[in-house]
């Protein structure tokens, strides 16, 4: 599995959270070791540290941008 499919993955793995907060988070890009996120809804003020730590456990030298 790919950077790509990981983060997709993991980011399915956590949509209970943001539809529990009427909101999303997407894979916008990733750029050379860094991914981009975005996050809507009611989850665009919330602390994107579930996010970037569930990230990181799989993929730990990736940088992490959370919007």
């Amino acid at each position: 599995m790919n950077k790509e499919e990981t983060i997709r993955e993991i980011l399915n793995s956590l949509k209970y959270l943001f539809d529990a907060h009427d909101g999303f988070a997407e894979l916008a890009v990733i750029r050379d070791n860094t991914a981009i996120i975005y996050c809507g809804g009611e989850c665009s003020g919330c602390d994107s540290k579930c996010i970037e730590e569930a990230i990181k456990a799989k993929i730990p030298d990736i940088e992490v941008i959370v919007r």
